[in-house]
């Protein structure tokens, strides 16, 4: 019971204090992936010659090519990656080679991308003798031939399509939205072919009568159904040590995440397994209270449902998702762990659009599409029915008997405004609750004090305003945030209530000076007004092992408190030689409580530099100091210690870089974080308001983490992507002067973990993870001693965090089948998690005199069939 009991306090402690941090925009110059907001286009083709030898057979053929293509729009490289022969691939390159596109953008800016192109060779009858053609055609006869290219289950218009009528050796090439016309086409019944890179070859049959137009729509099917991705994305201007981004289409099918976006951020270096496979992100061994995680430049309150389920913000909503282990840049704050940047997308503006998902344990809907030219909307809801599943398997007559099964709901709703081409405005509306119900058939054996039931409540709403504009040299943006958290839980008699009020406001401004030097620099200021009512034991603190809940003091609340935490920060990007970029910066952060005697100043000087050794390898540093408040029990008088100053962090890391292909990357890097003013219980006494009374806490724990990290990554191409992560580390605290190391609770040596997902023809996709991770510290029992005046028995435990848990191992697999309709779309899935059913364990159960003990597992095999369509 104490260990739910810690589990709970702990949830709702961090559920309040990760309101405390501010975050930075998707717009900010510091996000080194850029997005690719124009596709090149191609503006100049020059036909392939036929091959004689292919002609002379009637042979068709389609080469798939990758095209380099750059800055200026010139093609610069070509590859063939799928050859047709009979010298079809030789003519596709050499016509190839002479095209020119309008350049792609990244980011607003020309840049040089590579897409994957199909040249498609349609064998045309030669022309019939001068003199003989029949059906010459008048220039200006009327259009008696119009229609439409369409791709099949999207319906998303077909530009630069082809439609041939090969016996006429007529065509002619659709438009923006997928529009074709025909002037003067004889009477008769004649075959018409639509062709498209990417594609799969439409034929079909159209009869042609006199004095009437033909007018038809044609659904044309992808190669690939739901391919990853066509352009290869650029990258812009990297000045953060180390960062991964991973896009939507990447991720939202990984095996064992059920799609949701969030949760395979745990599968990248630096980021250790949680516990039961959940919602906590735990980052480089720091705890995860440590660690930031933001959506647009706002800091989350509460990122997963109860127990990591699901992800609070719907992922058809998302864009990308930016990691950041350590050594980030000045734009982040208030936090000593790592950094997750949720970037949300504009919702679509050609049509209006819908998804509907079912699975066994949730549904959720999403409707986009434009209001007016300028305004556009997007709407999403999502509800569990785990308490209506669970509802239905009888319960044992022992033990804790289920009330109500956990269950929650989010919706979010946005609105994006852009009354010209340098402003955006977005009004963004987000909603989540989480709620768990227990009732208990008897008392805890470690505690006869609590009977009765359990019921646990989280959720928040939020507000936000944010105006973005675009310059040549100046960028701003300004967000606004108003929203309210609740979290609240009771068991018994005791429980804990927090409900607060958040206010923040986040303003960015850059001007680059040139190629050579641009500088940022920024406020953050995040406020949170919080009721607090509470009649709880102390919670446990890192390394200290669970006790009987009965032998603890009962700490009661009830009031008002403040936390207010503004921030300054400035930053240069500069390049002094072309190779080389320097980014020194400097972060001013406060940080000021209702109890505090004195507001608490910390000043965090930070520098990343990157120097391009070669075109393709790319040498990287970084060192930095960050500091991070205490968490929201600690600085007060009832809880903890209001003189309590922020935990500091030294940073340093260095590594490398090598991308020898766009498709392919491959990075490694050494770091060393050097803690100090960890929070640890004191026994001391100081004298406050006249008064001696216990101290509590105090910032008397130092903590050092070290490791390597290597990620080895195939970007998305049209069939395949996957990842290989590993990390090698350690990390251990030091709780008082004098005493020997010992490991952090979250500490694990080696985290592997191979990711590969390919698409197969006939819309089938399969997909595998395999993990492997150390198990985690735990603290033994060596035997106990009975307390009288409770009747319990009291453990006795070995030296802190003295023993490891076995390791764990999982593998996941995910098949997918994709079918395309004529006007819409629909994918089922399988979701097998723990695929050899290998239940991890989790930690050691012990009896009521602890004389016993065996170890307590994670979910057996678990598998999650689900569909989602669209349209």
């Amino acid at each position: 019971m104490k260990i739910l009991l810690a589990v709970l306090c702990f949830l709702a402690a961090t559920g309040a204090a990760a309101q405390q941090d501010a975050g930075v925009t998707d717009a900010d110059a510091g996000a080194p992936q850029g997005v690719l907001t124009k596709p090149p286009a191609l503006m100049r083709q020059v036909e392939a010659l036929y091959p004689p030898e292919a002609a002379a057979q009637q042979l068709e053929g389609t080469v798939v090519m990758w095209v380099d293509i750059s800055e200026t729009g010139a093609v610069s490289n070509v590859e063939v990656s799928q050859p047709a022969g009979h010298g079809f691939d030789e003519a596709a390159v050499e016509a190839v080679r002479q095209f020119q596109f309008e350049p792609a953008e990244v980011d607003d800016v020309p840049a040089p991308v590579r897409i994957e192109y199909a040249y498609q060779f349609v064998f045309r009858p030669p022309p019939p003798p001068e003199g003989e053609d029949a059906a010459a055609v008048e220039p200006e006869a009327p259009v008696n031939f119009s229609g439409r290219a369409l791709e099949r289950g999207t319906r998303d218009a077909l530009l630069g399509a082809e439609v041939v009528l090969p016996a006429l050796e007529r065509s002619t090439v659709t438009d923006e939205e997928g529009r074709f016309s025909f002037r003067g086409i004889p009477l008769g019944t004649y075959e018409v072919l639509v062709v498209q890179s990417g594609y799969e070859r439409f034929r079909t049959e159209e009869t042609f009568t006199e004095g009437q137009e033909t007018r038809a729509t044609y659904y044309v099917r992808k190669r690939i159904f739901g391919a990853f991705e066509t352009v290869v994305r650029s990258e812009r201007e990297r000045k953060e040590v180390t960062q991964t981004t991973l896009q939507l289409a990447e991720v939202q099918r990984v095996p064992g995440t059920q799609g949701d976006t969030l949760k395979v951020v745990q599968n990248l270096p630096g980021v250790a397994r949680p516990a039961f496979n959940g919602g906590q992100l735990v980052i480089r061994g720091t705890g995860p209270q440590e660690s930031g995680v933001f959506l647009d430049g706002q800091r989350i309150p509460l990122l997963y449902h109860f127990g990591g389920l699901t992800s609070v913000y719907n992922s058809e909503l998302l864009e990308a998702v930016d990691y950041l282990p350590g050594n980030f840049s000045a734009y982040y704050g208030d936090i000593t762990g790592g950094v997750i940047n949720v970037r949300s997308r504009e919702p679509r503006t050609d049509r209006l659009h819908a998804t509907v998902g079912v699975s066994l344990i949730e549904s959720n809907a999403v409707v986009e599409g434009p209001i007016t030219d300028t305004l556009s909307f997007a709407v999403a809801g999502r509800r569990s029915y785990i308490d209506l599943v669970l509802g239905l398997v009888p319960q044992g007559d022992n033990g804790p008997s289920l009330q109500v099964a956990p269950r929650y709901y989010d919706a979010q709703l946005k609105l994006v405004w852009k009354p010209r081409s340098r402003h955006t405005f977005t009004l963004q509306g987000l909603t989540s609750r989480d709620r768990l119900g227990l009732v208990f058939d008897r008392p805890a054996d470690d505690d006869p004090t609590v009977t009765g039931g359990l019921n646990v409540t989280t959720g928040f709403n939020q507000l936000r305003l944010r105006h973005q504009y675009r310059a040549d040299a100046l960028t701003l943006d300004t967000h606004g945030l108003v929203g309210n958290t609740l979290v609240q839980f009771g068991i018994g008699d005791r429980g804990l209530r927090i409900a607060s009020t958040d206010l923040n406001l986040r303003s960015t401004v850059e001007y680059a000076f040139g190629e050579a030097l641009t500088l940022a620099g920024g406020i953050d200021v995040v406020s949170n007004f919080a009721r607090v009512t509470a009649r709880i034991q102390g919670l446990s603190r890192e390394g200290e092992p669970p006790t009987p809940t009965v032998t603890d003091d009962v700490l009661t609340a009830d009031g008002d408190f403040l936390q207010y935490f503004p921030s300054t920060w400035v930053e240069a990007r500069w390049r002094p030689v072309p190779r080389l970029l320097l980014v020194p910066g400097l972060r001013a952060e406060s940080y000021i409580f209702t109890d505090q005697t004195q507001a608490r100043r910390t000043f965090n000087p930070r520098l990343a530099v990157r120097y391009g050794l070669t075109d393709t390898l790319t040498l990287k540093g970084g060192a930095g100091v960050y500091h991070g408040p205490p968490v929201q029990d600690e600085p007060s008088v009832a809880f903890g210690n209001p003189d309590l100053r922020a935990k500091r962090s030294l940073q340093y890391s260095v590594g490398a870089e090598w991308q020898a292909r766009p498709e392919w990357f491959v990075g490694g890097e050494v770091f060393y974080n050097d803690l100090d003013g960890l929070i640890v219980r004191s026994n001391a006494t100081v004298v406050r308001n006249g008064q001696r009374v216990p101290e509590r806490l105090s910032n008397g724990g130092v903590g050092r983490i070290y490791g390597l990290e290597v990620l080895v990554r195939r970007a998305l191409t049209d069939r395949l992507f996957g990842w290989v992560s590993y990390t090698l580390s350690r990390s251990e605290r030091q709780d008082a002067p004098g005493v020997g190391w010992r490991l952090f609770d979250n500490d694990q040596t080696h985290v592997l973990t191979a990711i590969a997902s390919y698409k197969l023809p006939a819309g089938w996709e399969v997909g595998a993870r395999m993990r492997f991770a150390s198990g985690n510290p735990t603290t033994p029992v060596v035997g106990s001693v009975r307390d009288d005046g409770s009747d319990v028995f009291i453990p006795l435990y070995a030296a802190v965090n003295s023993r490891r848990l076995p390791s764990f191992n999982q593998l996941d697999i995910r098949v997918d089948k994709n079918f395309a309709f004529e006007k819409w779309a629909l994918n089922v899935y399988l979701d097998l998690t723990n695929a050899y059913n290998n239940p991890a364990v989790e930690g050691i159960a012990y009896n009521y005199n602890y004389t016993q003990s065996a170890f307590f597992e994670g979910l057996p095999i678990l598998p999650i069939i689900g569909a989602r369509g669209s349209f």
